[in-house]
């Protein structure tokens, strides 16, 4: 399915299922396929099940117009009046989570039951006051190790066949264009969502990856400290960045029981 943003964008979408409604959001350079076995297990849990090609991502247009995190949330927010949402339960990998701060930031928290994310600390850049961000990254070597971000190692572990193949056929068809993207890469990690996290009146899950390799320090203490309303916390061992799709049925466990729980 698709609908076109008020700035004139086709983003290609899925809705399927009957029930509460969860809203899969992937990273930067993501496809929407990668949430397959979420998506599957989901349904089969009674739930509606909406995931999204960000612009210039997966089987969206390809634009360089608006490639902006803010912009992103106005595209999801497009998307929740298009398919009539209400009481809905977001969950994000990586920028995904991202985005769904900044959802919060314009549009608040009343249509929101609970969120989770994926393995994204809330402020990716590294400086004297925060070293629980990108591995290396700060303002001094921004411009330089900002363009190589993607060309680190994304999986430790093998991904399901099944998976991997759908992902690949998808990513085969409809390429990404890291230039055309850069831009939207830039403004995600120059974002800072720590009081955001702060404010978050609903039930929040936090899916740690122990060891992938992206991060350092231990934004975990951060969330934990700062969110205390109906906050969940899961670790996940021998896993990379892409912990959703490297241990699909671990990371169901953990969005299924907080789900149930969040929702009594």
């Amino acid at each position: 399915m698709h609908f076109l943003t008020s700035d004139g964008v086709q983003l290609t979408y899925t809705d399927e299922g009957t029930g509460d409604v969860v809203i899969l959001l992937t990273g930067y350079s993501g496809i929407k396929e990668e949430w397959y076995e979420q998506t599957t297990y989901l349904r089969n849990q009674g739930f509606r099940v909406i995931t999204l090609d960000w612009r210039s991502h997966g089987a969206s247009t390809r634009t360089t117009k608006n490639l902006r995190v803010m912009r992103l949330a106005a595209d999801l927010n497009e998307l929740i009046q298009k398919t009539a949402v209400n009481n809905m339960i977001m969950i994000g990998h990586s920028m995904g989570a991202s985005i769904i701060w900044a959802y919060i930031t314009i549009f608040g928290q009343k249509n929101l039951k609970s969120i989770i994310t994926i393995d994204e600390s809330p402020k990716p850049i590294n400086d004297a006051h925060w070293q629980s961000g990108l591995q290396g990254l700060n303002w001094d070597n921004f411009w330089l190790m900002s363009p190589y971000i993607l060309d680190r190692p994304m999986t430790i572990c093998e991904i399901p066949k099944n998976l991997r193949r759908r992902v690949e056929k998808q990513r085969s068809a409809y390429p990404f264009n890291k230039e055309i993207g850069f831009e939207l890469l830039v403004d995600h990690l120059m974002q800072d969502w720590r009081r955001v996290i702060h404010q978050v009146q609903v039930p929040q899950l936090f899916i740690f990856s122990v060891d992938s390799g992206l991060w350092q320090g231990n934004y975990r203490k951060f969330c934990e400290k700062e969110n205390n309303i109906g906050i969940s916390v899961k670790s996940i061992a021998h896993a990379g960045h892409l912990v959703h799709m490297e241990k699909p049925s671990i990371v169901n466990a953990f969005i299924s029981d907080f789900l149930f729980k969040s929702m009594r």
